[in-house]
């Protein structure tokens, strides 16, 4: 027998009578009082130190050794959390750090092996959280974490925003407008599925949604606004594929692939028309920012150094002659941040064609994977997880998005890969078992 307390009255729960009644102690009479709800706030640590790390990634521009350093802090806590699992994680993830292998590798022949190895090292933290997080979280509090930390960026942003000097440009938190376009589109994503495929978190999806569009169009910048309308009205396609029809799913499919390759050939610049008519809408250079001079000089360095490249991070290096006469005809004040505007051309010239090789096999066996578990069960996971991807895809032709050092596009494409192998596992022991019956 368990004792009900209201205020004054004290008195025992009597079988029959419902939950929220007790008898008066003095007059005998049943007395009501009010439901009462309890509420519980779960916090995960594993969630807090990935959403901590990637916030951490997003501030390096702005407080710089102390966001690296937090950063590097969150992901040894999260590693060390569970070390049993690490070389589970390890085997696991063989190929992932294959690649890590190669880039540690290449300070055997980098014209600047102090350097190659500090940032091979980087890009080893870098993976690191990237793959324990995708075995040991579940995907929605993966993208949980990846929403809390975009909106904190976003705010970080309008409260800490800066201008560029020379031409207005907005650069929010970041060193550039490409960086703050790169951090607002993968926030769009991950609004996006979130409105797309959950009935949850929808004030704060709506909410971020609009902030990020709001700095993606505050970066100016054609490529990623063209790369998020694709991905969206992909993303959509996907949603709507259930209802469809078996010859209209077909339709929808080849739709898809046209308006992705399409979008690929406007931001790469390589089709002419298309380039006019973006020239048109933003008045800028048809060649995009000259990178097609930029794609010369780079396929000049793989043509000397095809299969190992010049080592990782190795390339553009202040004292390096060809990278100094770069920076000087782009007008790189600051002789960083700079590269050859395609993430495959710019890596190939750090670690050559077998580099390149191993890259390419991970980004599209994450993608594949992500629209084949996306359009199977259309959740908001699954959508942010194929969104992303495909943002990876477009951009790819125009931008450096993976693999690179102490960034969260790095850090998310790793993650994709660990997520898409774990769904892959789960369809093939689903499929032992059904055949074992």
């Amino acid at each position: 027998m368990r004792l009900q307390g209201l205020h004054h009255l004290r008195s025992a729960v009597i079988p029959g009578l419902p939950h929220n009644r007790a008898f008066h102690p003095i007059s005998g009479r049943a007395v009501r009082w009010p439901d009462t709800k309890a509420y519980t706030i779960g916090i995960c640590p594993n969630a807090v130190l990935f959403g901590t790390a990637l916030v951490a990634l997003d501030y390096i521009s702005k407080f710089n050794s102390k966001a690296a350093l937090l950063f590097l802090v969150a992901t040894l806590l999260f590693v060390l959390r569970r070390p049993k699992e690490i070389l589970s994680e390890v085997y696991a993830a063989r190929a992932l750090w294959l690649l890590v292998g190669w880039c540690l590798l290449s300070v055997f022949w980098s014209n600047y092996p102090d350097v190659t190895l500090r940032y091979a090292i980087q890009l080893a933290f870098t993976f690191a959280i990237g793959i324990s997080a995708g075995y040991r979280m579940s995907p929605t509090n993966l993208l949980k974490a990846v929403m809390v930390s975009g909106i904190i960026m976003c705010l970080g942003c309008f409260v800490f925003g800066r201008v560029r000097g020379d031409d207005g440009a907005w650069l929010g938190i970041f060193a550039s407008k490409n960086a703050l376009s790169q951090a607002a589109t993968v926030v769009f994503v991950a609004s996006s599925a979130l409105l797309l495929g959950s009935r949850t978190w929808r004030l704060a999806a709506v909410i971020t949604f609009l902030m990020s569009a709001f700095l993606l169009l505050k970066a100016d910048s054609a490529g990623g606004t063209i790369a998020m309308l694709v991905t969206l009205s992909l993303l959509v396609m996907i949603r709507s594929l259930r209802r469809t029809t078996p010859w209209q799913r077909v339709f929808l499919g080849f739709s898809a692939i046209l308006l992705t390759l399409t979008t690929i050939l406007l931001v790469s610049g390589f089709f002419t028309q298309l380039s006019d008519l973006l020239l048109e809408l933003t008045g800028k250079d048809a060649t995009l920012t000259g990178r097609t001079d930029l794609w010369r000089v780079a396929f000049g360095q793989i043509a000397e150094h095809p299969l190992l490249g010049q080592g990782f991070k190795g390339f553009w290096v202040i004292g390096n002659p060809l990278a100094e006469e770069l920076w000087a005809q782009f007008g790189i004040s600051t002789r960083t941040g700079f590269h050859f505007h395609n993430t495959l051309i710019s890596n190939a010239v750090e670690i050559g064609l077998i580099g390149v090789i191993l890259q390419a096999g991970l980004i599209f066996y994450a993608l594949w994977g992500a629209l084949r578990w996306a359009i199977e069960d259309p959740c908001a996971e699954a959508l942010f997880v194929a969104g992303f991807m495909l943002r990876q895809l477009i951009l790819m032709n125009t931008e450096l998005v993976a693999f690179n050092q102490f960034m969260t596009v790095t850090v998310l494409t790793v993650l994709s890969v660990v997520l898409v192998q774990r769904r892959n596992q789960a369809r093939w022991q689903e499929r032992a078992q059904r055949t074992a019956v």
